[in-house]
């Protein structure tokens, strides 16, 4: 076995992150094992190990210099760190990573639980799947493996207190996970969900099917975004409140408020 240990940098502004899958197609130099009877080679694919770090100066808003870097990017505690996708949408930042920490997973039982040997980890390969984590602009929103716990605790206190919640608005909750708990209600008529970022919703449906899975109480839409309770809205939610439900302007003593009706769209029970 060996090791190829790699130092590199730039000069300039330009990233190396998109090229990392470029360097381990270069260097990752796959070995040849044997199997048990000595007749099959098997080309093993190598694992690589990486941090990245910012140096130099650049603009404080850099989402590499947020909890993606911080967390993520900069530390070698993961046996895997695997971006997803990272695109920018006309809003922010979109950044998905698979990671598997060495603290309390191994990239050898994830493989395990590949492959089809009846093994507890084949058996159960839930348990080993690598945690998948969400940033928008640099800030972590949520992960895989704690993502439920969040959204239960964000979404259901205020459902249950509610004698009979029917009309919901979540703002923003491009994930679809706000949006699962909610329609998990069966008192919900209608959840209104305003999210200004139209391509966020695109990547993440596509690329966290799990957020926004309906399947097990919907009435037959995998998705919750296709349940026909779900009022999907790429608006700006501030604008949009304003339109419907008008403003709060102060009368000329200034010690009461009027509402300045706007639209005909029925208030919200729960928000």
């Amino acid at each position: 076995e060996g090791v190829i240990s790699l130092d590199l940098y730039t000069c300039g502004s330009g990233r190396l992150l998109p090229v990392l899958p470029r360097i381990e197609y270069l260097f990752g130099i796959h070995q040849d094992t044997v199997d048990e009877d000595n007749s099959i080679a098997i080309s093993e694919p190598p694992a690589m190990v990486w941090s990245h770090k910012l140096r130099g100066f650049r603009p404080a808003k850099d989402p590499l210099e947020k909890d993606l870097g911080i967390d993520i990017l900069s530390r070698r505690v993961f046996d895997l760190k695997r971006p997803v996708v990272s695109e920018e949408t006309e809003f922010q930042q979109v950044d998905v990573y698979d990671v598997i920490n060495s603290r309390f997973q191994s990239l050898a039982s994830y493989e395990k639980s590949l492959s089809n040997d009846g093994s507890y980890e084949s058996l159960h390969p839930e348990l080993y799947s690598p945690d998948r984590i969400i940033y928008l602009d640099g800030q972590v929103q949520s992960s895989l493996k704690g993502e439920i716990a969040y959204h239960e605790a964000l979404v259901h206190p205020a459902l249950i207190t509610h004698p009979n919640p029917k009309r919901v608005a979540i703002i923003g909750g491009g994930e679809g996970a706000t949006l699962r708990e909610v329609l998990k209600h069966n008192t919900v008529e209608t959840a209104v969900m305003l999210e200004i970022d139209d391509e966020e919703v695109d990547i993440l449906r596509e690329f966290l099917p799990e957020w926004s899975d309906c399947s097990d109480f919907s009435d037959g839409s995998e998705s919750c975004f296709d349940d026909p309770r779900t009022e999907l809205y790429t608006v700006d939610a501030i604008e949009w409140f304003i339109d419907n439900f008008g403003t709060l302007n102060a009368n000329a003593n200034n010690t009461t408020m009027m509402r300045v009706p706007k639209g005909d769209v029925e208030p919200f029970d729960v928000m």
